[in-house]
């Protein structure tokens, strides 16, 4: 008997797949998201407000006089070697109202698609602020830029000129040259923004296009809903943790979100005490309380070694290893990005004073440092493992030991690595279970704290032991208050560990670490709410009521701006997230490998772009600093931000078998290649692009043979009665 094919649906054939238009609907948003952060993280730093000095004080004079007639002539205060720094003759030319003008000969009005005076003639008025703009790129040229009120004061009296020239010479149509005016003007208003008035330069286009393309690519393949459904290689089973050591990971869990969230507190009330009037060095005994981060490392150390304990077990290795742990530490960093990018924005809106920005982006840029130090704690657990084997005694001595002697030769930031891989080296003796004298950990804390105090004082050390971003505290004196703070968490006996790990708070913290991002996004909302009201207090007093205040359209949009960005990093990325952060598929031998490399190659990038964020800070830096090459500025972070972020994700769903991760990573390194300012970045970005293209065409090359073997699997099935 033969089987007719079987007919399609009529109905079926001009139905659009159900769930396109809600991911159409999706995308575009991403786009529109991604476009927006793009404009945001593209920006330049602000000027250094300088008083200005030799030929950049003559030229600001020129600027002063070409903005007051009353001045005389602009031409008689031009540096002597403008013409010859710049290359531009300036000349005079007579204004529509028969004013004569200095000006830039050969000008015009700039727009995107050349210079067009259009046909009321803007072109004194374009000239002249041509002429103001070399003048502010003369000063910058000589090392002092003039900061931002001069090109402020420009724009403003461009669009005046333009406004003013639609009354003397409508052309028979006013309505439509105040129309054009009104639009010239926003268009030089949004360019100045996004170089925060700071000197003219020519941006790069063609680069941040490339980039944000890229943003766009790798936020698309990992927000969940725009994914395309892979079915996903089941985890193997492993056997439970027994009773004690199941309560021990529940008790140390438990310690790992509150010590977190204690670091996030004290950050927020050191930046708002400021605003309030009380210098954050009267609160040094806040952060002898909340300075938990040595207690983050040592609960963060134990949840490393059992998953490395599982690594090894499952045979997953160091790359599903690094996958399960890295992956999960760079998706909070998204919520840190968002933060980075529009809490400036809403603090002018809300007329937060300029010197508390900074203080409050104290609230991005620490916890940035704290996960730079814990990704260095991850990838070298295994390791201290091995050490802990070898000479479990000596290691933690010898690291406290250096953590002393580099303190002391100056080396702030190693001596706080060497910190932080320290205490997640303890968490091995306290997994081994081996009991100490309640007696003697008691002991113990009470003699850091004593040594503490000695320190403090007799030792010369700041008491306040969480410092300004980019200050670091003195290590000897957080190595001392970490084991204080260790050795009261290790008191409680298995009753007491039972009692935590099954109580309200260790639920509590299961449910902020199921969604870190919103959490830490909603604190943030929160300071920044009191941080306006507080700005609105110094500068004007308050409104009839907080309520008014709120109802104020600038709260409202300043609000909007971190609340938007909540909502959705809540809905595209931890509302639907169910993957086990602990679980990874089966692999084979070849597999295995690939995961390790793309494992390292997205601990590396996420590292890069984590550090970026952290050392540019809240509004960036005035020149954009090299590390080994890499360009620590904005765009290049995403980037490897994204990137990182991506390659663990493959490998925690078993997808680096394929070419695409491969390849994505290769169109990744692209972007960065074209800014990247030494060799030592393009070498890195080009080896990475040369690496995964070849492993993507090997992939390629396997898609025959995988296409062989399930069309074998398939007939074997289909033979089966």
């Amino acid at each position: 008997m033969i089987n007719k094919p079987s007919r399609p649906d009529p109905g079926s054939l001009g139905r659009a797949h159900p769930r396109l238009p809600k991911r159409l609907g999706w995308f575009v948003l991403v786009v529109l998201v991604a476009g927006g952060f793009g404009v945001i993280a593209s920006r330049s730093s602000a000027p250094p407000e300088r008083e200005p000095t030799g030929p950049a004080a003559e030229a600001a004079a020129t600027i002063e006089a070409m903005l007051d007639p009353a001045a005389g002539d602009p031409l008689d205060r031009l540096p002597a070697d403008f013409t010859a720094v710049t290359g531009v003759t300036p000349g005079y030319a007579v204004a529509p109202d028969g004013q004569v003008r200095a000006v830039h000969v050969g000008g015009g009005c700039s727009t995107p698609w050349g210079d067009d005076n259009t046909r009321w003639d803007y072109t004194v008025g374009c000239q002249a602020h041509d002429l103001g703009y070399d003048l502010l790129r003369y000063a910058e040229a000589k090392g002092l830029a003039l900061g931002a009120d001069p090109r402020r004061r420009l724009d403003d009296r461009l669009s005046a000129d333009m406004h003013a020239q639609c009354d003397l010479d409508p052309r028979g149509s006013a309505g439509t040259c105040e129309v054009v005016a009104t639009l010239f003007s926003a268009g030089l208003v949004v360019n100045s923004w996004h170089q925060r008035w700071g000197p003219p330069r020519t941006e790069p286009i063609g680069a941040w296009t490339a980039g944000l393309l890229v943003v766009i690519a790798l936020l698309v393949v990992r927000v969940p809903i725009l994914r395309r459904t892979r079915a996903v290689p089941p985890a193997r089973k492993r056997a439970p943790l027994a009773e004690p050591d199941r309560d021990q990971a529940a008790y140390l869990a438990f310690l790992r979100m509150a010590s977190l969230v204690g670091v996030v507190v004290a950050e927020s009330v050191l930046a708002i005490a400021p605003m309030l009037g009380t210098p954050a060095a009267k609160l040094w005994p806040l952060t002898w309380l909340l300075q938990l981060a040595p207690l983050f490392f040592f609960a963060g150390g134990h949840a490393n070694l059992l998953a490395w304990r599982r690594a090894v077990a499952d045979g997953t290795g160091y790359g599903g290893y690094l996958a399960g742990r890295v992956c999960w530490l760079i998706r909070p960093v998204l919520a840190f990005l968002t933060a980075w990018l529009v809490l400036p924005l809403s603090l002018d809106l809300l007329r937060v004073p300029a010197d508390a920005v900074g203080t409050v982006g104290r609230l991005v840029v620490g916890p940035l440092w704290l996960l730079c130090l814990y990704l260095l704690v991850v990838s070298l657990t295994p390791a201290m493992v091995w050490l802990h084997r070898k000479a479990r005694v000596v290691t933690p001595l010898a690291m406290a030991a250096a953590v002393v002697g580099l303190e002391a030769a100056g080396s702030a930031i190693a001596a706080s690595a060497v910190l932080a891989v320290l205490f997640g080296q303890l968490a091995s003796h306290y997994a081994d279970r081996a009991r100490v004298n309640r007696g003697v950990l008691a002991g113990a804390a009470v003699l850091a704290v004593g040594g503490l105090v000695v320190l403090t004082t007799a030792g010369g050390r700041s008491p306040l032991l969480i410092a300004d971003p980019g200050v670091m505290s003195s290590a000897t004196a957080v190595l001392l208050i970490g084991l204080a703070h260790v050795c009261l968490a290790a008191l409680p006996g298995p009753v007491g560990v039972r009692a935590v790990a099954l109580g309200g708070p260790a639920r509590a913290a299961r449910f902020v670490r199921s969604a870190p991002m919103t959490m830490y996004l909603v604190l943030l909302c929160a300071v920044l709410m009191l941080a306006g009201i507080i700005g609105a207090a110094r500068s004007a007093g308050l409104p009839t009521s907080a309520v008014d205040w709120l109802a104020q359209p600038r709260s409202l949009l300043a609000l909007a701006l971190l609340g938007v960005p909540t909502a959705l990093v809540f809905v595209l990325f931890e509302w639907r997230a169910t993957l086990d952060p602990d679980g990874t598929p089966d692999r084979d031998r070849g597999t295995a490998r690939r995961d390790a490399l793309a494992a390292a190659l997205g601990t590396g990038y996420g590292a890069a772009g984590i550090l970026g964020f952290a050392v540019t800070g809240l509004t960036g830096t005035h020149q954009t600093p090299v590390l080994l090459g890499f360009p620590l500025e904005p765009m290049a972070s995403i980037i490897h931000l994204l990137l990182g972020w991506y390659l663990l994700h493959s490998v925690r769903i078993g997808t680096t078998s394929t070419p695409w991760p491969w390849l994505m990573a290769a169109v990744a390194c692209v972007p960065p290649v074209i800014t990247s300012a030494g060799t030592t970045g393009a070498v890195v970005h080009i080896t990475t692009t040369v690496v995964t293209l070849g492993v993507a065409a090997g992939r390629v090359a396997a898609l025959p043979r995988r296409s062989a073997v399930r069309g074998d699997q398939l007939a074997g099935a289909e033979a089966v009665p």
